[in-house]
Order: structure tokens, then C-alpha cells, then sequence
């Protein structure tokens, strides 16, 4: 009877490994499809960072253009 346990041991063992290795694939393949997807977020997320850059830089060139209330001597 040992022996019958110690091979149900190994089955369940060997069939949880195929399991997650089936699960890993099967995540791996989603993510794959999914990284079509993401290229045009990501270029809609890049074109919206220079907008922010560039009005960024026009509001800091406004404030140094501005001249200061105190004198420099």
C-alpha cells in the first residue's frame, strides 16, 4: 500500500507541474496578443508626455521672461 501512496504522490505532483506549466503558456500567449495592443496606447501616451513637455516649456520660458520686482543692483 505504500508503494500505491508513494506513486499517487508522484502522479499528483508530476500532474500539478503540467498544470502550471500549461498555465504559464497559456498567460505567456495572452500577454503576446496583448502586446499588439498596448503599441498604439503607447504611442497616445508618448504624443500626450511632448504635448505636456512642450506646454511645460512654453510656461517656464513665459515666467523667466517676466522681469522680477526686486532691482539688481
Amino acid at each position: 500500500m505504500a508503494r500505491r501512496n508513494k506513486r499517487k504522490n508522484v502522479l499528483d505532483w508530476w500532474q500539478n507541474v503540467l498544470d502550471e506549466t500549461k498555465d504559464l503558456v497559456d498567460d505567456s500567449l495572452d500577454r503576446l496578443r496583448d502586446d499588439d495592443d498596448d503599441d498604439e496606447d503607447l504611442r497616445k501616451d508618448v504624443a500626450d508626455l511632448k504635448r505636456s513637455l512642450v506646454d511645460l516649456s512654453a510656461k517656464l520660458d513665459s515666467l523667466a521672461a517676466k522681469p522680477t520686482s526686486k532691482s539688481i543692483p
